[in-house]
């Protein structure tokens, strides 16, 4: 048997998650600064038995990383998680060094991943290794040939070889001792926002990145945003759904102004949660009396609702909420591809700007 496969299944004999995992190496072997930077929990951290990490397992889930130091380097175990692929830990990780990480559960769902000095370089997924995307998509194209990871292969041996990636790249084997010895745990109970813009927009820089409005919420991801990013997600609501009574141009002028009276905002709120009852109502009937697989009449009804619940969710009196839930619905009206990833960023605005106040 070829000597990979032969430590891959050395390693499963031993207990190595067959089903999910994700495990990361990185180059820095301080294990409380590790853990800080996969955003766990600093009063979480403790030391495991083997016989204790199968509780803690069971108990935790995919909030668990148990690390491990190996030379240089710490290796991160996530049995149910998938934290340490993603590029908001991944590049952190990376700072000053390399980090290099591998998730799979089971063959349709994994990603591979490597960053340096605080950057993901290269990625691509386990299945499909052909397409590779990052700002130096061939950064591991030597290591690949070494180990003979490549398209074409059966699943169980592109797993054995991109384990033996990782160990070609830290010059750490993966051993069944590893897996039978004591591990730091920590849990991420309140994981990493996503990095603001996605690097697959940045590379090439997506053009609406530098567009005045963009640019300045960009510039700025605090809670003085929040009111600019509900008033963009409203008026892709309001630009595609006529309204009754100026509802979405009435909803904008609360949000930009304030109120006129006290409850106003709670009244408009009210009005629009009638309206969007009414609607469902009707959106029903209609529904029921149309021949079957027609839409023509029904979806403008059931696009209507959907605008008023934006528009009610956008008047909720916390900043954060209004704008999560106002970016999220948005994209139900987008006219170009251009306009859902302004929303992703935006949606990526609210949150790291709800895990700042989170952690102030």
């Amino acid at each position: 048997m070829d000597p990979i496969h032969t430590r891959y299944a050395e390693l499963l004999e031993a207990g190595f998650p067959r089903g999910q995992v994700c495990l990361t190496w990185c180059r820095n072997s301080d294990l409380e600064e590790v853990a800080h930077r996969f955003g766990a929990a600093p009063e979480t951290g403790s030391w495991a038995t083997p016989d204790e990490l199968e509780d803690l397992e069971e108990e935790h889930g995919e909030e668990l990383v148990e690390l491990t130091t190996m030379g240089e380097w710490t290796i991160a175990m996530e049995p149910s998680g998938f934290q340490g692929v993603r590029s908001a830990v991944l590049e952190p990780l990376s700072a000053g060094g390399c980090a290099f990480s591998v998730f799979w559960n089971g063959e349709l769902d994994n990603e591979v991943a490597y960053a340096v000095d605080g950057r993901v370089v290269t990625s691509f997924d386990l299945m499909d290794i052909g397409q590779r995307s990052g700002s130096d998509p061939a950064a591991l194209d030597g290591l690949l040939r070494q180990v003979g990871l490549h398209d074409g292969l059966p699943a169980q041996a592109r797993k054995a070889r991109v384990l033996a990636l990782g160990e070609a790249l830290s010059g750490q084997r993966l051993t069944p001792q590893w897996l039978r010895s004591d591990q730091f745990t920590v849990l991420v109970t309140d994981p990493l926002p996503d990095p603001l813009v996605p690097a697959a927009l940045l590379n090439p820089r997506a053009p609406f990145l530098d567009e005045p409005e963009m640019a300045r919420i960009l510039a700025n991801p605090s809670p003085a945003v929040l009111l600019d990013i509900t008033k963009l997600a409203v008026s892709f609501a309001v630009a595609a759904i006529d309204l009754e009574d100026s509802l979405g141009e009435e909803t904008l002028r609360v949000l930009e102004h304030g109120e006129r009276s006290p409850g106003e905002r709670e009244a408009l709120r009210s009005r629009l949660a009638r309206l969007r009852v009414e609607t469902d109502r009707q959106a029903k009937r209609t529904q029921a009396r149309s021949m079957p697989g027609t839409t023509d009449e029904v979806m403008p009804l059931w696009r209507k609702s959907a605008a008023l619940v934006l528009l009610e969710l956008a008047l909720d009196p916390s900043p954060v909420d209004a704008a999560r839930s106002a970016a999220e619905r948005a994209g139900n009206f987008c006219a170009t591809g251009t306009d859902h990833m302004r929303l992703r960023v935006l949606s990526n605005v609210v949150e790291r700007i709800a895990y700042d106040l989170r952690h102030p």
